[in-house]
């Protein structure tokens, strides 16, 4: 039975773990160019990963591949490197200028992801080998002038990729070599299941191709059948995730309230430390944990699919780089049905899922966070709302553990979700036995003296407040937005009523909940914990006014300067020292 002050050893930021194994094939022995390998030293890779390992000699044979590999494996370099290999070698015979290889990305973040990748590969070879990622949400016609230059590798999303085609932007008919499909189980689910079979109209008959996935499903399989050649099949991991000696995956049965209750004591006393994804339902949800965070001044940031790319990028820079540690959001599953949804009613429901992704008009369809996004160094994942599917737990858990490090998961279950925890267990436990969810038992009357501040906190985060919080982050990105700069310039009147608007009151931030009081902490937690105590009032020697009584020291006591002595008549009488 474990207590509280456990599972805040089991949430302590983890340091990496390597296997250095001798026998094991390295980067140099691949016959991979000096540039290329000396910007994998600078990067600092010791050795290459499984995936990598097996994947990089098979692609420089010019093979079709077909890879499954599990979230962190190293799947981006284990296409980008043979990639650029090939690039330059080409170049060594050929001199004309033209776009060799073609990778297709699911979301909009992970292009970038995939973008800055191969420019830290070509860092000692970026004059012959080019890169351009024409993801994003910039015109069409913006975004012309970098592809009439052929950059040698292009990254783009299926639409974007196809709509420069159709405007005769890009031309890959006679020059195209090698064709990469990252998260390929995800591109049909992403709504790009059209825009990917109109694409290969206007590609040319032969061409390497590799096919990078988490998982193998019916979708990859159909891609397999359109895009590979005889390929090889690289199914590296029986299990989607690491086993229990790098991933520690537990689950707590709680309903709504103790939720918060939970979620409060667990980082306010810093039981979870290290950088922790929490991960809800629909961004309602997100804004709503975020203002009950930011009642006891745990800052929070919300990754919101409603916000352009390049904020949500910006978000995962900073929290990478450890400006924040802790990141509240949704994965793709859920933003148009928050609902969940059994494992058994999966494949029933995928259809739906396509064509609700492709015709989302409020949200970003090409939003992903729980898959292919490299947060750097997560130690833990918090679930805070059940997942909808078995895919969602994997690839949400997925987001620590990563390499070689260890990490952790834990998930809030309700009593209404015991039936898809189940399914969940049954269907990890199928293919390793050591992936399972086990049970934590925490004494929740530990720190039932907790619950009246986390009620008093929920009384400030309304719906209202929530609608707030929302309104005024699109505010603050269309006062900071590029494209809207100039439409301020002409129209200075629009800019000013913007700013002098209503002022947006997300929520009433209450002072006193910010410290913890000393008396609350259980004794189990008092040597792990280790919140912000309200430290006690230094006295200052200039408070000394007219307003603060006069106080004496011993010797100048009024009490103290009596004295007794004898009378003439054998009385005593009491006299002053004075």
């Amino acid at each position: 039975m474990f207590f509280p002050c456990s599972l805040a050893l089991r949430f302590f930021p983890h340091t990496a773990r390597g296997n250095m194994a001798t026998d094991r094939l390295q980067f140099h022995e691949m016959g991979l160019e000096d540039r290329i390998l000396k910007a994998i030293a600078d990067i600092g890779w010791f050795q290459p990963t499984l995936i990598q390992e097996k994947a990089i000699p098979l692609a420089l044979d010019g093979k079709d591949i077909l890879a499954r590999a599990r979230t962190g494996s190293g799947k981006t370099a284990a296409y980008a490197v043979p990639v650029i290999q090939h690039i330059l070698t080409i170049k060594q015979r050929i001199t004309e200028q033209a776009v060799r290889a073609l990778i297709l990305v699911p979301s909009k973040e992970l292009g970038q992801q995939v973008q800055i990748m191969i420019c830290q590969l070509t860092a000692f070879c970026a004059r012959d080998v080019r890169v351009a990622n024409i993801c994003g949400q910039a015109d069409i016609s913006a975004q012309r002038p970098i592809l009439m230059e052929k950059p040698d590798i292009v990254v783009g999303t299926p639409s974007r990729v196809l709509a420069h085609m159709n405007a005769q932007n890009l031309t890959l008919k006679n020059s195209l070599e090698m064709l990469v499909i990252d998260e390929a189980d995800l591109i049909f689910s992403f709504g790009f299941e059209n825009d990917l079979k109109n694409l290969l109209c206007h590609l040319p008959k032969i061409y390497q191709a590799f096919l990078m996935s988490a998982t193998f499903n019916e979708d990859v399989e159909s891609l397999k059948k359109l895009i590979l050649h005889n390929p090889v099949i690289l199914k590296l991991q029986g299990s989607q995730l690491p086993n229990s000696s790098q991933l520690t995956q537990y689950h707590i049965c709680c309903e709504e309230e103790d939720k918060f209750l939970l979620i409060y004591t667990l980082l306010k006393l810093r039981l979870v430390r290290g950088k922790t994804l929490l991960f809800v339902g629909c961004i309602d949800r997100c804004y709503r944990l975020k203002l009950f965070l930011e009642q006891f001044s745990i800052p929070a940031c919300v990754l919101n699919s409603e916000l352009p790319i390049q904020s949500r990028c910006h978000i995962i820079q900073q929290f990478n780089k450890g400006f924040y540690d802790y990141i509240i959001a949704t994965d793709e599953q859920c933003l148009n049905d928050p609902k969940p949804v059994s494992t058994t009613d999966e494949k029933k429901s995928k259809k739906k899922k396509r064509k609700q992704n492709h015709s989302s008009s409020g949200q970003d369809k090409e939003y992903g966070v729980s898959r292919g996004i490299d947060f750097q160094n997560v130690a833990n994942v918090i679930n805070f709302d059940f997942p909808p599917t078995l895919e969602s737990y994997i690839h949400r858990v997925g987001r620590t553990a990563r390499a070689d490090n260890p990490g952790t998961a834990l998930t809030f279950v309700s009593h209404s979700e015991l039936q898809q925890l189940s399914e969940i267990q049954e269907a990890l436990t199928t293919e390793d036995s050591s992936c399972s969810l086990k049970p934590y038992t925490f004494k929740m009357q530990e720190i039932e003296g907790f619950r009246y501040r986390c009620r008093d906190a929920m009384r400030s985060v309304t719906k209202q407040a929530v609608r707030e919080a929302r309104l005024k982050e699109i505010k603050n990105e269309l006062l900071n937005s590029e494209k809207l700069k100039t439409y301020f310039e002409d129209n200075p009147r629009d800019l000013q009523l913007l700013r002098h608007d209503k002022d947006l009151h997300p929520a009433i931030v209450k002072p006193h909940l910010k410290n913890v009081p000393d008396y609350l902490i259980p004794q189990t937690l008092k040597g792990v914990a280790c919140p912000l105590i309200k430290k006690k009032r230094q006295k200052n020697s200039l408070m000394k006014s007219r307003d603060v009584p006069r106080r004496y020291n011993k010797r100048q006591n009024p009490l103290n300067s009596f004295r007794y002595r004898k009378t003439t008549k054998g009385t005593e009488n009491k006299t002053s020292k004075s």
